[in-house]
């Protein structure tokens, strides 16, 4: 959606690698990678005359033919699992990760660290064009603080005692100070623990609980240490004189993360086996394997309901940043709708091009569905989407649109019998606690059948229980 300004089905990547349903072979949306019927942003700001980079993750194609390389970035180092941190292993057990320089397949050793890695990658593209006089398109795709969770030692270290108090005293002070903020409405009561917290942190023993805790604080190093690196692209921009002149957008790509892949039997061998040392010491070392839990990631969310590969707004509904003094003014905050989809006519927009529409480099190619975001980032104007605009969302069997204020999700977390759509105003009810279906059976079946026409409109095939 990103690359495109698409739906991810109309981008060919309704699941997220090669197709292993048969309803879902040799079908144009249900590639696994990158469709050639969009044009990438990447293609699209080479075309507009800007050098194009990119480190981090690529999930858009394995292929030679699918890669970065072949979709309009002039250098490019990736990960093709996304899931590595320290040191040569992936997400798939003590084996080396997949890694991409260019064209060339590679290796990484025992010294590398993404974050850090890729931000010096980053740098040194930028610096080794610089004479050429051309504007850049840079596009960081950082895997932190994706599970695995790992981190340097020192970085880790900065965090010790921080979370002993245990997730329930920490979601109370993140809700307390977010509606300090004005994030959340000033009488909202937060959720009873209850119904939030499974183990409550008090019913836990204490191995359990520093076990937790250091979960998390693994996870607030990795988060440091973007901040960090981050933080050197900044001064980098500032020694060179561009720091005012380049528009920076930071974003998250999804809700927190619940499930623990790291419970599993695969994993559990792995342990038995002294692959991974799971002692409270040892996490967050190249050879731990945690990821941080529902609890966690309940309290990552605060404000929103539910958590990542669910349709509910804990799910989709992430932070972002932008910098760029000429046309926005620091300090502000844009309140209104928008959707990844619009970053790629938001950048077009400010390159000073256009999307081709329907024809691109000799082929025939879909023209976008997202709107710039600039005049809501300048204050020209508090939306850039229609308050009759449809935007939907789905991904293995996980399903919502929404209209304006209004929101119907899917819920495949309910018993297979019970599932049906449940409405919500995300205006009124950001926790999406309260369904509205019962009491607006009139708005709940318009609804349903903005779902429908946009689920044809994107060429939705459902292989998944109802």
């Amino acid at each position: 959606m990103l690359m495109s300004g698409m739906s991810n089905h109309m981008a060919g990547v309704g699941v997220q690698s090669a197709p292993s349903r048969p309803e879902h072979m040799d079908q144009p949306n249900y590639l696994g990678y990158l469709s050639f019927r969009v044009a990438s942003l990447a293609e699209l700001m080479a075309d507009a005359g800007y050098n194009t980079y990119m480190t981090g993750k690529w999930h858009l194609g394995m292929d030679v033919e699918n890669s970065p390389q072949a979709r309009g970035f002039k250098k490019n180092f990736i990960s093709l699992d996304g899931a590595a941190h320290l040191g040569p292993w992936d997400w798939r057990g003590p084996r080396n990760a997949n890694y991409r320089d260019g064209d060339e397949l590679v290796q990484v050793d025992e010294n590398w660290y993404t974050t850090r890695d890729y931000t010096q990658k980053m740098i040194g593209y930028i610096e080794e064009d610089r004479n050429e006089g051309k504007p850049f398109f840079a596009y960081l795709a950082y895997t932190a603080p994706h599970w695995p969770l790992q981190a340097p030692a020192d970085a880790i270290a900065r965090f010790d005692g921080v979370y002993d108090v245990g997730y329930e005293e920490i979601y109370r002070r993140r809700f307390t100070s977010m509606q300090a903020l004005g994030h959340i409405p000033a009488d909202a009561q937060p959720l009873a623990p209850e119904d939030l917290f499974s183990p409550r942190w008090n019913e836990q023993s204490d191995e359990d609980k520093a076990l937790a805790a250091k979960r998390m604080q693994v996870y607030a190093a990795m988060v440091s240490e973007l901040d960090k690196y981050v933080g050197q692209v900044i001064n980098y921009l500032k020694e060179i004189g561009q720091y005012d002149n380049t528009f920076i957008m930071f974003m998250s790509d999804n809700g927190a993360e619940s499930s623990r892949l790291d419970l599993s039997p695969n994993y559990q061998t792995f342990i038995t086996s002294g692959a991974y040392d799971q002692g409270v010491d040892n996490l967050g070392s190249p050879t731990s394997y945690v990821m941080y839990g529902r609890n966690w990631a309940t309290v990552s969310e605060t404000k929103f309901r539910r958590h990542k590969a669910t349709a509910f707004d804990g799910g989709i509904h992430v932070p972002a940043f932008a910098h760029f003094p000429a046309i926005i003014e620091g300090g502000t905050q844009a309140d209104g709708f928008g959707t990844v989809m619009d970053i790629m006519p938001t950048f077009l927009a400010l390159a000073g091009t256009q999307h081709p529409g329907t024809q691109f480099q000799g082929r025939e190619i879909l023209p976008i569905q997202g709107k710039s975001l600039l005049p809501m980032l300048t204050g020209e104007t508090s939306e850039v989407h229609a308050a009759d605009e449809v935007v939907g969302w789905e991904l293995n069997g996980h399903r919502a649109v929404r209209q304006g204020d209004w929101k119907i999700v899917w819920d495949l977390a309910l018993p297979e019998g019970e599932r049906q759509w449940q409405l919500f105003n995300v205006k009124q009810d950001s926790n999406e606690q309260v369904d509205l279906g019962a009491q607006l059976p009139d708005k709940k079946a318009e609804m349903i059948g903005n779902w429908e026409k946009w689920e044809a409109d994107n060429g939705i095939i459902y292989v998944y229980p109802e």
